[in-house]
């Protein structure tokens, strides 16, 4: 028996062992680096996946925006007004907000505030426009169900409530709603912003209506300005009422304590009196004055009274108070006159004489009268110093007496002080609130708001929304990325195999060669001999040329070609190498042995009788059945279907020794086998060739499909030469970027001539 190679023999030399690769790991290159060429390949594969995104997001993109209903926006501005009014200094009260960033950040939250939403609502009546109140907007087509849906139930005592209406809501809650909704809608249409560089407020509306837009953000600024208005009016108003009541209180309290301070006087008799301080201290202070000038006379009386009495003793009178007197004065000029007229006498009259005697006479009268007045000046000023000293002493008791009670009323003025000063403080309290009072009833008319309008809105020329080149540019670079996005992932999903490095990481086989298509003027077996100079010629004598070498001491002579689902090409392909050996002058057989679904004669323009089975029948002429191809020389072997247990037809002794006889007459028999994955006949088959073609159409197969079948054929032991990828479009391939021979039937195709 001659030995035919199995899958235990050993492998060629300097031919590595391939292994089937786990399929996630397939696209892995084994290095983490990116590869750009790679990238671009991918690309310029997906590219009509890329173009298709883009062409049908852009369009639909375009379509939805020209659909949009456009949004104008209107905007106006005010400033936040830094400068105070110097006219009343109400700080307290009225004073102006200080503009900083915590400020202007409060004023923005101010006028997006629900708050004055719902007065700009009001003021422009928003509970009528579909824009803002969705109550009153057509129903939608879930509303218009629901509304049935309503009357039915309520046959049944059910009801049922429309989406946002709240069950048992009283007239005022849902009108309340109603108003919070609006306001909440025009806030999302309604902005307020600050460049953070300025005391400058944007106000910014936004609407269908162009006109209307413009009357929102002017209603906006109005609103706002009122409304501060407001604020500081009401602030006024209460300031006032508070002053006005404490006011009361304070004219009460301020009365109270002037009657209490003139009853505390009357009670203690602290009358007052021009100047300052009490009568009694007045009186004790004249009092003091005349002691001290009562004092002052009584001590000069003494003194001069004292110096008097010395003098008599002396017999020298010269008082002044003495000699101050004019009868004393005449006295003592005419006793003078006398002493005189004695020494003029005395030189001519003797002390006898009664002139001189007369003269003594008068001159003693003279001194008797002049000392009865001195006398009477002596006992005078004693009255008078007696009298002096009983005036000092009745000044000295007054005075006593009023010091005993001015003790009494400085005490009392103590208290006195105390309730003037709490009477002062009330009436400055009062006074001060007085100024207060007419101050703030002042502010009222002079009341201005923090902020002015530096711009109004007008209307806008142009929508604001939907910006159409934004959108769709924006659409446009989208759908670029989403097409990239589209291309990777249908190249990650893809199951198909287009190069050889794919096939062997696969299938852990080697590639005998890529197969390309042709053209629909020929068919692919015609080619081989009508243009041998094709690409399609050229790659089939490179398969042809791989397989002869894929075992260097011992070439295949019988060759099965399979693969793994129908009409993946594997009748054409065995019928091209055939005749293409054949062409070349060596002598090939080609043998149709799928008895189910056979093709190779319909591909040659013949019928299948006699065909393969009639090798089985008795007395049969085996070399009657195989029929010569004219146009290259080719030996076949036909096949008619409808054989009813093919696989002991196929596994049959006979059929291995008739594939034992041909093995002498021919250089390479090519048997045409079934699809793995239909029936089991590749698999019996393989145990009588010398090895396998598996033929894989080129981005068709999945590859699961591929894995499963060849996972088949190993496990019989079959032996296999290689892969072969079948029906490769070699401009699409040589686009791609690969580097094996399809890459240059595409890329170099000008090299192939078409003559024969």
């Amino acid at each position: 028996m001659i030995e035919h190679p199995k899958a235990d023999r050993p492998r060629p030399a300097g031919k590595p062992a391939l292994r089937p690769i786990d399929l996630d790991r397939e696209r892995d290159s084994g290095d983490d680096a990116i590869d750009f060429r790679v990238i671009l390949a991918v690309l310029r594969r997906r590219k009509h996946v890329i173009l298709g995104c883009i062409v049908l997001v852009t369009l639909l993109a375009a379509v939805i925006v020209f659909q949009l209903t456009p949004r104008y926006t209107a905007e106006a501005s005010i400033m936040l007004d830094t400068r105070k009014n110097p006219m009343v200094d109400l700080q307290s009260v009225l004073s102006g907000q200080q503009v900083d960033s915590a400020a202007i950040r409060s004023e923005l939250e101010v006028l997006k505030s629900r708050t004055l939403a719902q007065k700009v609502a009001d003021k422009l009546d928003l509970y009528f426009r579909p824009e803002f109140n969705p109550s009153v907007r057509p129903p939608r087509l879930a509303e218009s169900l629901l509304h049935p849906l309503q009357s039915v139930t309520a046959l049944f005592g059910r009801s049922t409530m429309l989406p946002g209406e709240p069950a048992d809501a009283t007239p005022e809650e849902t009108e309340e709603d109603r108003r919070i909704a609006v306001a909440r809608a025009l806030m999302a249409h309604v902005d307020a912003t600050n460049d953070g560089r300025s005391y400058l407020i944007r106000i910014r509306a936004e609407s269908r209506d162009r006109e209307f837009a413009a009357k929102i953000a002017n209603a906006y600024v109005d609103v706002y300005l009122l409304d501060q208005l407001e604020a500081k009016f009401d602030a006024v108003r209460r300031a006032s009422s508070w002053l006005n009541e404490h006011l009361t209180e304070l004219r009460d309290k301020v009365r109270d304590s002037d009657h209490a301070v003139e009853m505390f006087k009357e009670q203690h008799n602290l009358t007052e009196v021009k100047g300052g301080g009490t009568l009694t201290a007045q009186q004790l202070s004249d009092l003091n004055s005349q002691l001290m000038i009562a004092t002052a006379d009584r001590t000069q009386k003494e003194s001069t009274l004292r110096q008097l009495q010395d003098q008599l003793r002396g017999g020298n009178v010269d008082a002044a108070s003495v000699l101050a007197s004019p009868l004393i004065q005449r006295l003592r000029e005419q006793e003078a006159e006398l002493l005189r007229r004695q020494a003029e006498l005395a030189t001519r009259y003797k002390p006898a004489h009664p002139t001189m005697i007369n003269l003594r006479a008068e001159i003693q009268d003279t001194k008797r009268k002049l000392d009865e007045e001195i006398g009477k000046t002596i006992r005078g000023m004693e009255g008078d110093l007696a009298v002096a000293r009983a005036r000092e002493v009745s000044l000295r008791d007054t005075i006593r007496g009023l010091q005993k009670n001015t003790s009494e009323q400085d005490k009392a003025m103590v208290q006195l002080h105390e309730i003037e000063r709490e009477a002062e403080a009330n009436r400055a309290l009062y006074e001060n609130f007085l100024s207060k009072f007419k101050q703030t009833s002042a502010q009222e008319d002079i009341q201005q708001a923090d902020a002015r309008v530096v711009a109004t809105a007008t209307p806008p020329t142009a929508p604001t929304y939907p910006n159409k080149t934004m959108l769709t540019g924006f659409a446009f670079i989208v759908s670029i990325f989403l097409g990239i996005a589209a291309a990777f992932a249908i190249e990650r999903m893809d199951n198909g195999l287009r190069t050889s490095d794919q096939v062997e990481k696969v299938m852990g086989v080697g590639t005998l060669g890529l197969v390309p298509t042709v053209g629909r003027k020929d068919p692919p077996q015609d080619v081989v001999l009508t243009q041998p100079t094709s690409q399609y010629s050229e790659a089939i004598r490179t398969i042809r040329t791989a397989l002869r070498y894929s075992h260097v001491d011992r070439p295949p002579k019988i060759v099965l070609v399979t693969s793994s689902l129908p009409n993946e090409g594997k009748t054409v392909f065995a019928a091209s190498l055939a005749r293409s050996i054949a062409r070349s002058g060596g002598r090939a057989l080609l043998i149709d042995c799928d008895l189910r679904r056979p093709g190779v004669a319909g591909l040659l323009g013949c019928d299948g009788e006699p065909g393969l089975l009639a090798l089985f029948d008795d007395g049969v002429d085996q070399d009657s059945v195989i029929r010569v191809d004219p146009g290259s020389g080719m030996h076949y072997i036909a096949s008619k279907g409808g054989a009813p247990n093919p696989q002991d037809l196929l596994g049959s002794q006979q059929m291995q020794a008739f594939l034992e006889r041909m093995r002498a007459r021919y250089d390479l028999i090519v048997v045409d086998a079934p699809p793995v994955l239909a029936v089991s006949d590749p698999i019996i088959l393989s145990h009588m060739v010398d090895t396998t073609i598996y033929l894989v159409r080129w981005e068709k197969t999945p590859r699961p499909i591929v894995t499963g079948a060849l996972k088949l054929l190993r496990a019989s032991g079959g032996p296999i030469a290689g892969a072969v990828l079948s029906r490769v479009n070699a401009r699409r391939h040589a686009a791609y970027g690969y580097g094996d021979s399809a890459y240059y039937y595409g890329r170099y195709s000008e090299y192939y001539g078409t003559h024969k």
